[in-house]
């Protein structure tokens, strides 16, 4: 059966867990009671359940598709179909091992956490033996959205080695390997350490908590950035991709753009998450998937742009002796960007 764990207050994103071999949605009670503590809304479908229902009720929340051993790579395959932000793989089999011998070896090679073991011990609903079963082959690739590779390397189910080497070679995935850690790496000894790093890679997600370079200043100037106007490398980054949206082929993958705009990728990947919840652009995922722009370039405009990736077009302090100056600097910047238009910024500049 489905489970379900919410924040008491507003969610700050929406992570799926898919379970593995002999596992049950049940299993993830401790993961999900925390990762919800921190305000994100888990859900642990049973296999049942369509991959349309996984994220009903997310809304404009941050998509987070999570799984553990076989749930790993039934996530992965999702994730190249449907539109998700983040990925989180857990205990990856991507090589063969040697099956555990009896019940004592697998609740070993699964976890050295005593509470775990002891619940798994009185779970009448755990189907031991499970890991004998074939985990069939992993997706050709891993999909174009930020990657977190959870194992231990420890692990005698799935070792660890080809998943480092999947990390390295992916420009968007980062590894955690945890040091003693075997399988069910979500429930092992080191559950707590395994759950904030999930909670830190949601907040990279969710705000797009990724520190970018600013736009250098020109030769002979001493602007700083508390300079009365300043344009941030996010607001940049994202007028690039954008009128390059507008110019060039309707749908384009941050890869390319990330290369022709000379735009860190991880950095892009991250923008273009905030730019769609923006309703800028939309999304299409696949071996061929890609960005394009949500509606014409003429329908949308610079203060749009600075709001989906800021928040806000100027800030100031409310309570300070000049608040009205601010107030009225900002609605003038405001009309004046909601003036310019991303398909004006896309036109070659006059000689």
């Amino acid at each position: 059966m489905t489970r379900t764990w919410a924040p008491e207050s507003a969610s700050r994103g929406h992570v799926v867990v898919l379970h593995g071999r002999g596992e049950h949605p049940g299993v993830y009670e401790r993961l999900g009671r925390r990762l919800a503590a921190d305000g994100y809304t888990v859900v642990a479908p049973d296999r049942e359940a369509s991959p349309e229902s996984w994220f009903a009720g997310a809304g404009d929340a941050a998509r987070v598709l999570a799984g553990s051993d076989t749930g790993a790579l039934l996530a992965w395959e999702a994730a190249l179909a449907e539109p998700v932000d983040a990925l989180v793989l857990a205990g990856t089999p991507l090589a063969a091992a040697e099956p555990p011998a009896g019940r004592e070896d697998e609740i070993t090679a699964r976890t050295s956490c005593p509470i775990h073991r002891e619940h798994l011990g009185a779970d009448p609903d755990f189907e031991w033996g499970a890991l004998t079963g074939s985990t069939g082959e992993p997706p050709q690739r891993l999909p174009e959205i930020p990657v977190l590779l959870l194992h231990g390397e420890s692990d005698p189910i799935a070792p660890v080695d080809p998943v480092t080497r999947l990390g390295a070679a992916h420009s968007q995935a980062t590894v955690a390997a945890f040091k003693d850690g075997v399988h069910d790496i979500l429930n092992d000894k080191a559950h707590r350490s395994a759950a904030a790093r999930i909670v830190l890679f949601c907040e990279e997600i969710a705000k797009g908590a990724v520190l970018l370079p600013e736009v250098p200043a020109a030769r002979n100037t001493r602007a700083r950035r508390a300079a009365p106007v300043h344009v941030s490398a996010r607001v940049d980054y994202s007028l690039r991709v954008l009128t390059e949206l507008a110019r060039g082929p309707q749908e384009q993958t941050c890869e390319a753009m990330a290369r022709s705009q000379g735009i860190p990728l991880n950095s892009l990947v991250n923008l273009m998450v905030e730019l769609r919840r923006g309703g800028l652009v939309r999304s299409r995922r696949g071996c061929e998937g890609g960005y394009w722009l949500a509606r014409p370039a003429a329908q949308i405009t610079l203060a749009e742009v600075v709001r989906a990736v800021e928040g806000e077009v100027v800030s100031h302090h409310e309570d300070g002796p000049h608040a009205e100056v601010w107030e009225q600097l900002g609605r003038t910047v405001a009309e004046f960007m909601t003036r310019v238009s991303v398909a004006e910024l896309a036109q070659p500049a006059a000689a």
